[in-house]
């Protein structure tokens, strides 16, 4: 028998803290270590290494890690935010194309914000809405994104490579 685990993402009961603010940004250049939270979902490790390479040229990045989550529907716990604020100076998270997972990979952003790293959520945008109103609840109104046409999954290499082009400069912007 096929078990099927449904995950519903809900807010907790408890008000998100109040004041959450971005954490600092500074210049990213040479001996910047930038982090990509990888959810798994298909094709987005390919476009997120992209637009790290995008980074790498434009500012200097010196240094790309890749996080994978296990799973697209789960938030990183205490222990992951902790090892990742250690080790990074700016972080992305991504890729939301779809409800839970756009709501948990902002989370992930927002996460690493309040833990003192410059952080931006990649989205597709169809999702636009639905993070903002997350964003909203989160207590992080208007927290920005970098968004890339819907779906991603189904795009070529050479797609991928446009979309990247296109958001690089922007989450360079966002990251510092």
């Amino acid at each position: 028998m096929t078990k099927i685990q449904l995950v519903c993402p809900e807010l907790p009961e408890d008000p998100p803290p109040a004041g959450r603010h971005l954490a600092p940004r500074r210049k990213l250049g040479s001996g910047s270590r930038l982090t990509l939270i990888d959810n798994g979902k298909p094709r987005a490790r390919e476009l997120l290494l992209l637009i790290a390479a995008g980074l790498r040229e434009r500012t200097g990045v010196t240094s790309v890690k890749v996080m994978s989550k296990g799973s697209a529907s789960r938030v990183i716990d205490a222990a992951e935010i902790a090892d990742l604020a250690a080790t990074s100076d700016a972080v992305i998270a991504g890729l939301g194309d779809c409800g839970a997972c756009s709501a948990c990979s902002l989370a992930d952003a927002i996460c690493m914000e309040s833990a003192g790293v410059p952080s931006t959520v990649l989205i597709s945008d169809v999702f636009t809405a639905h993070v903002a109103a997350f964003a909203v609840a989160m207590g992080m109104p208007g927290y920005h994104s970098a968004v890339v046409p819907h779906p991603v999954s189904s795009k070529n290499d050479e797609q991928l490579a446009q979309f990247a082009a296109a958001v690089t400069d922007q989450i360079a912007a966002q990251l510092s």
